[in-house]
C-alpha cells in the first residue's frame, strides 16, 4: 500500500507556528467542555458507571458568561 506524502506534510511558515502558550490562551479565553463516560460490565451486567464533565476556562471568562446569562434572563422577565 502506497502512502501519500502530502498527508504528512508539515508547514514551516512562520504564520503557521502555534506555541503551547497560544493554545492555552485560546482555551482559557473561549473555554472548553470535556464530557466522557466509562461503563464497566461483566456478562452484560453494568457494575460501574463513571461520568465525567469538565469545564476548563478562566475565571474572567466564566464571570463574563454568568453576567451575560443574567442580563438575558433579566431582559426576558422585563418583557
Amino acid at each position: 500500500m502506497a502512502v501519500n506524502p502530502d498527508l504528512f506534510a508539515v508547514s514551516t511558515a512562520p504564520e503557521m507556528d502555534i506555541s503551547l502558550l497560544d493554545v492555552i490562551d485560546h482555551v482559557l479565553n473561549s473555554g472548553v467542555v470535556i464530557q466522557g463516560s466509562i461503563v464497566i460490565s461483566i456478562a452484560g451486567v453494568d457494575l460501574v458507571y463513571l461520568g465525567l464533565n469538565v469545564v476548563l476556562t478562566s475565571v474572567e471568562t466564566a464571570l463574563r458568561s454568568v453576567e451575560e446569562s443574567q442580563r438575558r434572563a433579566f431582559k426576558t422577565r422585563v418583557r
